[in-house]
């Protein structure tokens, strides 16, 4: 049988975290240790960690408090806390499918060959906001791409030696180390495997200003690493081109129906048409969002290259 350690991240999650512990405890298959780390939480959560497991430690939970340490550095002082040779990752913020941890270590035991198994996420909202954001934020489980799915380090399970051979999590970047990381182990010749039945229930932002702080750190960390340029370029080529044509052409008034014409098309595709039930407000919600997230894209980009540099 295989042995499996299980790591998380957590800080300041004192509202989500019973959750997650509770969808831990009901999985059909429980892993051997869990390995929580704390990178210096200042609301109860420690504590809340802390009192479940004095109640009842049938989890096999070991709680280290790192103050100050990133994601990275908290999933590095995970895993090499860990015993076992295959490692389930998932973070705080979360509940797990219950037949998650089964669903995403069986592919190891069916197929030795396998390095990585990719697990997927579904959203967990609570209010209408919520909802709607969520239509214009999760990947369709159905759509994915094998080849070309990167996986979060929310809802992902590798052997041990691979995470070795690519030393541990890239610890000088704050956000998207799990992006890096994914992209080391495939330069490593690390072989994938893609579980949709793996699945992991994320929290959803509940308002506007979270969204933009989440896509700008999301962002920010692609450019400090300098991932995607293209797909980013192309976003700062569009918005020049039409700063640049507002600023001559802005006593024409075909310019800005075309101009107008033209994001509301490109908003509608990669957006609105998501989102289900329309309805004016909902409609308006989304576009709320859509701003949002693309605001933080562009901004916090920007913010990552001339980190970079």
């Amino acid at each position: 049988m295989l042995k499996i350690s299980l790591i998380c991240t957590v800080k300041n999650e004192e509202r989500t975290i019973l959750d997650w512990l509770e969808s831990l405890r009901r999985q059909t298959k429980l892993p051997n240790e869990i390995i929580i780390v704390d990178g210096g939480s200042t609301d109860k959560t420690v504590e809340l960690i802390k009192e479940y497991v004095k109640k009842d430690n049938s989890l096999n939970v070991k709680l280290i408090v790192a103050p100050g340490a990133n994601i990275a550095q908290g999933r590095n002082i995970a895993i090499r806390n860990c015993v076992n040779d295959i490692i389930a990752s998932t973070d705080a913020g979360c509940k797990l499918h219950p037949q998650w941890l089964e669903n995403i270590t069986k592919p190891f035991k069916e197929d030795p060959s396998i390095d990585v198994v990719s697990g997927v996420y579904l959203p967990w909202y609570e209010t209408e906001f919520e909802e709607i954001a969520s239509y214009l934020i999760f990947p369709d489980i159905k759509k994915l791409d094998q080849k070309k799915f990167l996986p979060s380090s929310r809802s992902i399970a590798f052997k041990k030696k691979v995470w070795e051979n690519v030393e541990g999590y890239p610890e000088w970047l704050d956000t998207a180390e799990d992006t890096l990381f994914d992209l080391k182990l495939k330069k490593a010749g690390a072989r994938f495997f893609l579980a949709k039945n793996a699945i992991v229930y994320w929290k959803v932002r509940e308002n506007a200003r979270k969204i933009f702080k989440q896509y700008y750190n999301y962002a920010k960390g692609d450019g400090t690493a300098f991932l995607f340029p293209q797909y980013y370029l192309l976003r700062f080529a569009i918005v020049i081109l039409t700063l640049m044509l507002a600023i001559n052409l802005w006593y024409n008034i075909f310019f800005w129906i075309l101009a107008i014409l033209t994001f509301s098309f490109g908003l509608y595709i990669k957006y609105l048409r998501k989102v289900k039930k329309p309805t004016i407000k909902r409609l308006f919600i989304a576009i709320i969002v859509a701003l949002a997230i693309e605001a933080g894209i562009i901004i916090g980009y920007l913010r990552g290259i001339l980190k970079h540099i």
